[in-house]
This record gives structure tokens, sequence and C-alpha cells, in this order.
């Protein structure tokens, strides 16, 4: 059986069940293994065709965490099919794909008090498009819910200014309560159904892209900048990173870990700790 179309069955199957931006990204890696091995069986994937593969993308450009990406894709749907016995052996069982650690941009405390502001003040500038979705990042810069959680939040899902809900990405519950900042960024009155009216990705970000200017930001701004800007604002306050782990609904504390390596004043605090040796 030809591994590319096997790969898509498995795709088609499971299309409910994945977010929109992981079918795409599962796609178009599958379409990179098909462009090296247009024809490659199931079986003959092994150690060695792995390793061609990382060279082959390695030599037409891609950046180490495009490669680890393609790689991952890949390990994916060859665990299917060595469950479902198409493959006899892990190729991957000596294999270390890695973890590529790249820049998360986001806001600094000061960049999102100024937008924030700017935002309640001049909101007369914008149009309501661009209103709703300054609105909308401004509150996931409050509570970290990714565009998916953002697109799905329920009325259902807040009561007494808390949210409580699964976010769709890893199904893992969260518990966030809402800030006074956040809180004042929801419509007046919550009725039953969608919170915010969410369009696709790419309508969001250049409609906030156009809204921030207007608002005198001019960076490279995105709707995931708003989840890194909540997690890096809650290392910089303070919070535990246990607690900011479970407020993002992190499965791991190591996930969490990644945002502390960009915020300096995290680094400050804890190094004055040597003051302690006095």
């Amino acid at each position: 059986m030809l591994f590319y179309d096997t790969a898509i069955q498995y795709l088609e199957k499971e299309k409910e069940n994945l977010a929109p931006q992981t079918q795409r990204t599962y796609f178009w890696n599958l379409k990179k293994i098909q462009h090296f091995a247009p024809n490659l069986d199931c079986t003959a994937i092994d150690e060695d065709l792995i390793r061609k593969i990382r060279s082959h993308l390695q030599d037409v450009g891609n950046k180490p965490a495009t490669i680890s990406k393609a790689l991952s894709v890949l390990r994916i749907f060859v665990n299917k099919m060595i469950v479902d016995k198409l493959i006899s052996e892990n190729p991957f069982e000596r294999i270390k794909i890695g973890r590529v650690y790249s820049h998360r941009g986001f806001l600094t405390i000061r960049e999102l008090k100024s937008l924030y502001l700017n935002f309640s003040d001049r909101q007369s500038v914008l149009t309501p498009n661009e209103r709703n979705i300054m609105r909308i990042f401004l509150f996931s810069c409050f509570t970290g819910l990714r565009y998916t959680d953002l697109k799905t939040l329920d009325a259902s899902e807040i009561f007494d200014w808390k949210i409580r809900k699964q976010t769709h990405k890893t199904g893992e519950p969260v518990y966030i309560p809402i800030p006074i900042q956040a809180r004042l960024l929801m419509p007046e009155k919550i009725k039953a159904g969608l919170v915010f009216q969410v369009p696709d990705n790419c309508t969001f970000n250049r409609t906030l892209r156009k809204a921030a200017k207007k608002l005198g930001y001019y960076k490279h701004i995105h709707c995931h900048l708003a989840r890194h800007t909540f997690a890096t604002t809650c290392i910089t306050l303070g919070i535990p990173l246990p607690a900011t782990s479970k407020l993002l609904g992190h499965r791991n504390l190591d996930t969490t870990l990644i945002y502390a390596k960009f915020v300096d004043t995290f680094l400050d605090k804890e190094m004055r700790k040597f003051n302690q040796l006095k």
C-alpha cells in the first residue's frame, strides 16, 4: 500500500476530531513526503529512508523547526500504520527528532497596557469589524484562550466570571477566573450561544493588524500572539509556573517553561535569590 494514499485515508477518517489548522499541517507535511518519494510503499519506510528525508529537507532549505514538524507528522502516521500492522517494525526507534524552540513573540506589559488603553479611548477610529476583532484579541491577552477556543467559547462555559472549558487542541479542561480588564471587553449581556463572533484565522489576523496600526501599534501582530502575551504576562507578574501552566491548559510544565526563557524580569527575580548568600 502506498504511504501517502494510506495516510490521507487516516486523515479523512479523523477529520472531524482535528482542528482545521492541524488538518492543514498534516496535509502539507504529507505532501512533502510524497514529493520526496511519490511511490513510497508503507513497508519501505525504514530508518535509512527517514534519514534521507531529513537530509532532503535540509538540502532544499527547510529550517530546523520545519524539518522537526515534518518528521513528527511522518511519525504520527507511521505509528497508526504500526497499530494496523501495515508496518512491522518501528523505523523511528533509533531516530531522535528533537524539539526546536523558536522565539515566541509577545506584547510586553507596557505594550499591552498601551494597546488596551488606546482601544478603550479611541474605539471610534476603528470600524465595527475592527473593534470586534481587537476586543477578541485583547480578551485572549488577558485569558490565554487559543483561537479555536475563542471561536467556540459558549455562554454556558462562563459562570460567576470564571471560564470552565475543555480545550479543543489538547482536550485538557481549563479553569480561568476572568480578570476585570477582560470582563470589560465582553458583550454587555452574555446570552445563550457563542460569546464572540470570530471569523476565519486569515481574516482575523488581517483585520487585527489594520486595527492595531490605527491604534499606534506597528509591530507584526497575530491572534496566537495573545496567548504568548498572556503566558509571559503571568510569569512577569510572578504567578507561579504551575498555576500559569494550569491556566494555559498545558499537559506538562516543560511547555510553560518555554515562555520563561523570554522573560528577562523572571530571570532577574530568580537571580536576586543569590543575595541571600550575604
